[in-house]
């Protein structure tokens, strides 16, 4: 307990801690900035919506223009005829959705949005396009009957609500940074030398020495995450609102290769517990290297290496994620396992497939096992060099 104290203190009076938390919420501050201005023009289903009615209206005036040519013949003149219809039914229907969009209706909207769905899907089949345009017709037509039975405004795809920013900021942009600091403040304290004497004096067994610091190291980790994690989604909370628990967020089946919808409040436990095993195996990565290379700096960059590097790799190269799910690296960005989306939804790939391709066995399942299995193991061998490191200095 004293040791644990002592590195608290430590912690809050390290400038790097604050250092590393302002900058943080700094960069998560610029993304709800961005947000926030995504969100004072015109949504995506107005613009698209307007952008629609744009189209329709010279089709009509093309129609219109092309039925007075006398050289049409009678099966062109009646094809063309339908068209007009056409054209002019859809720029009504489109006027009217804009009307109610602009007066958030979602009531009056919906039914509008479903009929365009599906005929969008309809068209989608007809053309034979691919089996990821496919997938993302069904799941914009899914989500807007979903929302329609709920009776929940449909939310912007870049929001400023707090539950969606955090689901947003913990997609790419939380993981990487908390993992980064984690390492950072890890080490310092790990190669600190407040039990040297200890250890020289034979004072307190190492195994009991190593297994307190890997706590301490689990209890400081997970304690600096969730800071970040609960000011990233309190902070836009009070100015602008939760969101809704109940809204569906999209997933996916992996097996299936169909997007499916989560309400939002099943996601966050399952993601911190993840995310607790993987700063878990973070404790006791960084306790290992410290113990075999024993010097900061060297561990430091090890530890950033195998750790950051090992996250991250995933992410951009293809061809990691055909063994991804035995990497407990892979688990770090924990929302996306979660929700089914390895290798879907995260903005750091550099070749996107051309077909949808999806990575079932990187899962929370898997992910729980893979961690709990990683964090064993190491911190195995952290007893083992830290006993016989005990030995040494008593035949000395």
């Amino acid at each position: 307990m004293q040791y644990f104290k002592l590195q608290i203190k430590r912690i809050l009076k390290s400038k790097f801690t604050w250092i590393s938390l302002i900058l943080i919420l700094s960069i998560c501050a610029y993304f709800l900035r961005i947000n926030y201005i995504v969100n004072n023009v015109d949504s995506h289903d107005l613009s698209q919506a307007k952008s629609n009615l744009i189209i329709q209206q010279r089709n009509i005036k093309y129609f219109g223009k092309a039925l007075k040519d006398s050289k049409l013949g009678t099966q062109e003149k009646k094809q063309m005829t339908g068209d007009l219809k056409e054209a002019k039914s859809t720029s009504k229907e489109l006027q009217t959705l804009i009307g109610v969009l602009k007066n958030n209706d979602w009531k009056t909207a919906y039914p509008i949005m479903i009929r365009q769905e599906k005929r969008n899907l309809a068209s989608a089949k007809k053309d034979n396009l691919d089996n990821a345009l496919l997938a993302m017709s069904k799941r914009d037509l899914r989500q807007l009957e979903i929302l329609a039975k709920l009776q929940i405004p449909k939310e912007n795809y870049a929001s400023i609500k707090g539950g969606f920013f955090v689901l947003q900021m913990m997609e790419t942009t939380i993981p990487p940074l908390v993992v980064l600091a984690v390492i950072f403040i890890l080490v310092k304290i790990y190669s600190a030398g407040f039990f040297e004497r200890m250890r020289l004096g034979n004072l307190l067994p190492q195994k009991k020495l190593a297994l307190t610091e890997f706590y301490t190291g689990i209890i400081i980790g997970f304690g600096y995450f969730l800071l970040v994690f609960f000011l990233i989604f309190l902070l836009p909370s009070l100015f602008f609102g939760t969101g809704n628990f109940n809204y569906p967020i999209t997933a996916m089946n992996p097996q299936a290769k169909e997007y499916i919808f989560i309400p939002m409040f099943r996601l966050f436990l399952p993601t911190l517990f993840l995310e607790l095993l993987s700063l878990a195996f973070i404790a006791a990565a960084v306790l290992l290297i410290i113990q075999l290379f024993k010097r900061r700096l060297v561990a430091l960059l090890l530890s950033v290496f195998i750790l950051v590097g090992g996250m991250v790799l995933p992410q951009f190269v293809i061809g990691v994620r055909s063994f991804a799910q035995y990497l407990p690296m892979s688990y770090f960005f924990a929302l996306q396992p979660v929700e089914g989306m390895f290798g879907i939804s995260n903005a750091y790939t550099f070749a996107d497939e051309n077909q949808l391709v999806t990575y079932p066995q990187v899962n929370f399942r898997n992910g729980v096992i893979v961690l709990v299995i990683g964090t064993i193991v190491i911190l195995f061998l952290n007893c083992l060099i830290a006993k016989s490191t005990q030995k040494g200095r008593k035949i000395k």
